[in-house]
Formats: structure tokens, C-alpha cells, sequence
């Protein structure tokens, strides 16, 4: 198939790919922990300053928070793309599990993949925007730009994006475009790239067990733990509360989870159908770093359960005494849990919070308090949608068949394009990285070659391929 952008173009990105590598470099040596604020604000100016030196118009928006900044290319062309961007991070975690500094962007040799740049954000998600930046800057050089750009990076997506939101629920009159576009490095490691069609919601919570009047225990401080014999632990509360939500199996147990859960259609099945011919478990488990799957069942099955399926997890819990040494014997007076839950389509934020609120309260639980941050429910595009077929066309233009998937089982806020602005989007790239959220995340050096290259073959097949709606 031939490419879909001029070959001047593949030929300058070429040869100028030492300067997007460090251009990606730079971006990820600047610190932008979302979850803590450092180097954020600092984040945000770096990310507008490198959009206005491709010629957008910049500004950045936040109510509270962190800053989206947004950046708008007009070119005169006859269609407009939403580039959906994300400058924030996760915290780096464990140091000592670092086989580098987080944000020194050092290259090393990874195993099994070759030369990557190891740091925070590589693969998650500012590696990407940075060779976003670089492609559109380099094609206006050598050509044309063939697309309009409406550029939305935010920094919170790694803390439920309530300013990205915000920002699309309130202007969505300056945000008349044609599609969205998502990308990240999709490659797994036998090189296969996917192209994602939906997404699954997210509740984050945190659940609180104190001690109070009504359940018992400790009210202002922890107390000695000889004292458990006669008063009630506020962590086992908790524990007990929270092993509820879900079966021997770990699925979803909370009453009337499963009444919000759509069915696959028709289209679906015969897309998981085709997908399950392609899929490695072994491969999946291998990038992940995991031994097994919880479920014993063939790929197909697995597939479906993974899309759509909704799951209860415990991303972290937290009380009394956890130092590595020594010993201190106490009751604490509270525990708390983060607690994420993944929403397919058809469930709603209100009514999976409000069954769960019913659910601890039938079991006793009621004086547990839950905080909600900034959640969002699941967002879907149609495979037949023109901006679907112009990612398939240019992942295939570099010679890679794409794995469609109709959905990830991660989440970002892709249902504001579905519910506030009502335009098809598409997440893939062509690409490598790995270990997002974790220690060593990394992005491989040849796989950000084949993004950039990629990326240019989107914009391009994205302006050839959509037809304007009939008047």
C-alpha cells in the first residue's frame, strides 16, 4: 500500500529524528506528577512554548487544579482534527526499583526490545506528544499541512482530568471538528499495533473506616493493640467491607453491578471474533510481567471478559503502623482505600455509586465515608467511523496489520467527545513502550521512529478519506 503522505516527508522526518529524540528527552526530564504538583505549572508553560513554535495559537485554561493547555492550527484545510494530549505522570514510586533516575531520560538497552528511553511519562504519555509537536512541525516545513488542529493537553489525566472536561462541557461551540485522535505507542512486542475503538469508564474512591459512636473503635488516635480484645479495629471494618465487592473469583459482587451491563452487539462479537484469531496471551503476560491469567478459559472468552466486563480493584490500602522496621504494637483508629472501578458501556458514574452506597449499607457498613474523584463513564466509536479507517490505513501503510480492538480496558476521558461533542475518535500508533505506571517505563527509540512516521501518514490519510457531511 502506498504511503499516504509525500515521500519529502518521510525523508525529512528521517533524517531529522536525532532532534525529536531529544526534543522527547527534554519534555520527559521535566518533572509533571499530576498527583503531587511537582513541576507541573512548569510542565504546562515547557508544552506551550513547543506549540507555539509550530505555529499555534496557545493559551492555557484551569478551574482549580492543573492546567489544560490548548493550542489551535489553522491552516485553511478543509478538515479539523482534536489531538488529544497528556503532559502529567504518575508518581515515580519506588525509587530503589529504578534501574535509572525517573527523569533523567537515560537511553538504555532493554531486553528483548533494544535501545529505549527509560523514565517516567516515556510511554505514558509525553514521549508521544513531543513526537506529536515534531511530525507537525515537519511536514509544515517540507509541505503542507494537510489538517486543522485543535490541540488539548492536560495535566491531570493521571487524577481524572476534571479540567479537560471542564474545558469540553463549557466551549464546545470552539470545538467544532470533524474527528479525535488519541495516539500513543501501541506496539506490544511481537511489533503488532492496535488500534482502540472505546474505552471503559472509571470511579475512583477512596473508602474510610474511622472509628466512631455508632460501629466502635478508636475516635482521635490509635491505641494499644491489647485493647483489640474488647474494642472494635476500624482496618478490619474496612477489610471485611471491601471483600464484599466481589466473588471467590474477584469479579464484581456488588448488588446490582451486573444490571447496568450491556451485552456485546452483533458487530462486536464478530470483531472480538477476529481479534481472538491475532491475540498472543503469552505476549500480553510477558509485557505486563505477569505469570498467569486469573481465569483458566480460551482466548475468546478471555476477550470478552477484559472488554466488557466490569471490574472492582484495590489500587492501595493504608493504616497504623506500615515502617519496613522495627515493631509497634497498636489499634489503629482509621484505615482507608483507594479503590478504582472500571465502567463498560451503559453503566453510569450515578448509579454504580449509588448501588454501591446501598450495598455497604445493607451489610452494616454504612458509616464507611466514600470520596469520589473526578469520574467518568465509558466512551465508545463506531468501527465503521471514516476516522477508524483512516488509522487502520495508516498503520497499514507501514506495512503492520493492526489488531482492532473494540474497546481497552483502560480508561481516558474519550466520553466527552462521544456525549459533549459528538464526534467519532480513534486511539492507536504505531510504536513501542511499556511498564506505564511502573518502575522502568520505558519507550523504545525505534518504535518512537516508526510513531512519528505513522503519525504523519494519519494526518494525511485522515484528510483524504473524510467525506464533509451533505448539507
Amino acid at each position: 500500500m502506498d504511503r499516504p503522505a509525500p515521500a519529502s516527508v518521510y525523508r525529512a522526518l528521517e533524517s531529522r529524528f536525532p532532534q525529536a529524540l531529544e526534543s522527547a528527552r527534554a519534555l520527559l526530564r521535566q518533572p509533571s506528577v499530576s498527583a503531587t504538583g511537582e513541576g507541573v505549572a512548569d510542565c504546562a508553560e515547557m508544552v506551550r512554548h513547543m506549540m507555539t513554535e509550530i505555529g499555534c495559537k496557545t493559551r492555557t485554561w484551569k478551574k482549580g487544579g492543573h492546567p489544560l493547555v490548548v493550542g489551535e492550527l489553522d491552516v485553511g484545510a478543509s478538515v479539523t482534527l482534536i489531538e488529544y494530549e497528556m503532559y502529567d505522570v504518575q508518581p515515580v514510586g519506588d525509587l530503589d526499583a529504578w534501574r535509572v533516575p525517573p527523569f533523567a531520560a537515560e537511553i538504555r538497552e532493554v531486553p528483548g526490545v533494544g535501545r529505549a528511553i527509560v523514565a517516567r511519562g516515556s510511554t505514558n504519555s509525553k514521549g508521544a506528544l513531543a513526537n506529536h509537536l515534531f511530525t507537525w512541525k515537519t511536514i509544515q516545513d517540507v509541505d503542507e499541512m494537510p489538517v486543522n488542529l485543535k490541540i488539548l493537553a492536560e495535566g491531570e489525566e493521571e487524577i481524572s482530568s476534571a479540567n479537560f472536561i471542564e474545558f469540553i462541557r463549557t466551549h464546545r461551540g470552539e470545538l467544532k471538528a470533524d474527528g479525535a485522535i488519541a495516539n500513543d505507542y501501541s506496539e506490544d512486542l511481537r511489533g503488532v499495533p492496535t488500534v482502540y475503538l472505546g474505552v471503559k469508564g472509571c470511579l475512583y474512591l477512596t473508602i474510610w473506616s474511622r472509628g466512631n459512636r455508632t460501629a466502635g473503635g478508636p475516635m482521635e488516635s490509635e491505641i494499644h493493640s491489647s485493647d483489640a480484645v474488647w474494642i472494635t479495629s476500624p482496618v478490619w471494618r474496612l477489610l471485611k467491607a471491601l471483600d464484599t465487592l466481589v466473588d471467590d473469583n474477584q469479579r464484581p459482587a456488588i448488588d446490582g453491578i451486573w444490571d447496568g451491563v450491556r451485552k456485546p452487539t452483533k458487530q462486536e462479537i464478530v470483531m472480538v471474533n477476529r481479534l481472538a484469531k491475532k491475540f498472543d496471551p503469552s505476549a500480553w503476560l510477558r509485557e505486563g510481567r505477569v505469570a498467569k491469567f486469573k481465569y483458566d478459559l480460551p482466548k475468546r472468552e478471555l476477550l470478552l471478559r477484559y472488554l466488557y466486563e466490569p471490574t472492582v480493584n484495590i489500587c492501595g490500602i493504608h493504616s497504623g503502623y506500615v515502617d519496613h522496621g522495627g515493631t509497634k504494637t497498636v489499634l489503629p483508629h482509621e484505615a482507608y482505600a483507594k479503590v478504582d472501578i472500571r465502567l463498560v458501556k451503559d453503566m453510569t458514574v450515578e448509579g454504580t455509586l449509588r448501588k454501591l452506597r446501598a450495598h455497604l449499607e445493607k451489610r452494616g457498613f454504612g458509616d464507611l465515608r466514600i470520596e469520589v474523584h473526578g469520574p467518568y463513564g465509558p466512551a465508545k466509536t463506531d468501527p465503521d467511523s471514516w476516522i477508524a479507517r483512516s488509522a487502520i490505513e495508516a498503520v497499514q501503510a507501514h506495512g503492520k496489520e493492526p489488531e482492532v480492538w473494540p474497546s481497552s480496558g483502560g480508561t481516558m476521558p474519550a466520553f466527552a467527545f462521544d456525549e459533549y461533542l459528538h464526534l467519532p475518535w480513534v486511539a492507536t500508533g504505531l510504536g513501542h513502550g511499556a511498564h506505564a505506571h511502573a518502575p522502568n517505563e520505558y519507550a523504545s527509540i525505534d518504535g518512537m521512529r516508526r510513531f512519528i512516521a505513522g503519525e504523519a501518514s494519519l494526518v494525511y490519510a485522515a484528510a483524504r478519506r473524510h467525506r464533509p457531511k451533505a448539507m
